[in-house]
């Protein structure tokens, strides 16, 4: 039987901010790693999301509608700001998949 117990590529999860340390604001974020990795690696590739549709849709910044993914508001998918954060900073979730 294989290991279901890790983040899968899709998946969007609350993750801990990293700007300060000491900072408790959680933001939205989709795991766009591959799987495999996900399950090998203490870490994931993630791609924040933002509420704050100022500039819109733009080719690396792509709109995901309220209600795919279990968010609540719609959001941009920041794919220019693609991120590797350890496992452990995904706090909540996951909400749902993309």
């Amino acid at each position: 039987m294989e290991d279901d117990n890790y983040p899968h590529q899709g998946e969007i999860y609350l993750i801990r901010a990293l700007k300060t340390i000491g900072d408790t604001k959680k933001s939205p974020a989709v795991v766009v790693s591959i799987n495999v990795r996900n399950q090998l690696s203490s870490s994931v590739l993630v791609v924040p999301l933002t509420s704050d549709l100022t500039g819109g849709e733009t080719p690396t910044r792509i709109l995901i509608e309220a209600g795919e993914g279990g968010l609540l508001t719609d959001s941009l998918a920041l794919c220019d700001n693609i991120s590797a954060i350890r496992q452990v900073y995904l706090e909540q979730g996951p909400y749902g998949a993309i």
